[in-house]
């Protein structure tokens, strides 16, 4: 019997890290769910053996055709969604996953800025809203885990918050709006979203006490925007120089690199993780 994992965002930069891993891995089929089943990336992904379904978030009959059957889900909320309210997506998809007896959920989620804190930091909504769906899956009758990655890797040639990486004559300008002692969690979502997503989804029937209701941290490492330029230079064997650039004027973002730079998001643990490791 085909066993069914369905994918949300399935084309976004952590959906589409899950698929690969599940067809490279091919213990499920992955049923890919995105708001457009005749774009060309999900044609691209019927190409290569997924089951394609559209929904949108707030289609409750559209998000039960796309988990009824599936084994495992794999959930991606969307923050700044105009439509939808984040919490609202999470509970359109984990009620739907309760009424089509899905066994497994995992969550990518973040932490509670409020929390880590101690109340201080509190207009970060993209990071309260996903710890508040999480909370509600953590509610659910559903096994679940939750992994929460650290600040994407792949910003760096996407431009995040108009923070080009920048080619000179001689070598690169990192531009960020990081203050000078920030120490980030980065994690290389493409490569290891998908690994650390699998092996839960292989393993959560074997080592459930170790894996439900857990929030797992998926963390290539801990750095200071220095540091990390040093990596990029050492591998594009090119210096690397920072630029740092005023405050972003968005109230959310400056506030979520003060609480940074102030805070640990998860405090006493190492990276990567070593409970992933022994998962994969």
């Amino acid at each position: 019997m085909t066993r069914i994992a369905t994918v949300f965002v399935a084309t976004g930069l952590q959906g589409s890290s899950v698929v690969n891993a599940l067809l490279a891995d091919g213990t499920f089929t992955p049923r890919a769910v995105t708001t457009d089943a005749r774009s060309d990336a999900a044609r691209a992904l019927v190409d290569r053996g997924c089951e394609v379904v559209e929904a949108k978030f707030d289609d409750r009959e559209a998000i039960q055709r796309a988990v009824t059957g599936a084994e495992c889900v794999f959930l991606v909320t969307l923050c700044w969604n105009e439509e939808v309210a984040e919490q609202t997506q999470g509970i359109n998809v984990v009620e739907a996953c309760e009424s089509a007896g899905v066994k497994f959920i995992v969550f990518s989620t973040l932490p509670r800025l409020r929390d880590v804190s101690h109340g201080k930091y509190t207009k970060v909504s993209e990071f309260e809203d996903k710890a508040s769906v999480q909370k509600y899956l953590e509610t659910s009758p559903i096994p679940c885990a939750s992994i929460s990655p650290g600040s994407f890797m792949e910003n760096i040639t996407r431009g995040f918050l108009d923070c080009p990486f920048e080619k000179t004559d001689t070598g690169y300008v990192l531009n960020t709006h990081e203050p000078k002692g920030c120490v980030i969690i980065q994690t290389w979502v493409g490569r290891d979203m998908g690994r650390a997503v699998v092996a839960l989804f292989t393993q959560y029937q074997t080592r459930l006490d170790e894996i439900d209701r857990k929030m797992f941290v998926l963390g290539s490492q801990r750095a200071t925007t220095e540091e990390f330029a040093q990596g990029l230079a050492r591998g594009l064997e090119k210096p690397v120089e920072v630029r740092r650039l005023a405050k972003t004027g968005d109230p959310a973002m400056d506030e979520l690199y003060d609480a940074t730079t102030e805070f640990d998001w998860s405090p006493r643990l190492t990276y990567p993780t070593s409970a992933l490791k022994r998962s994969a």
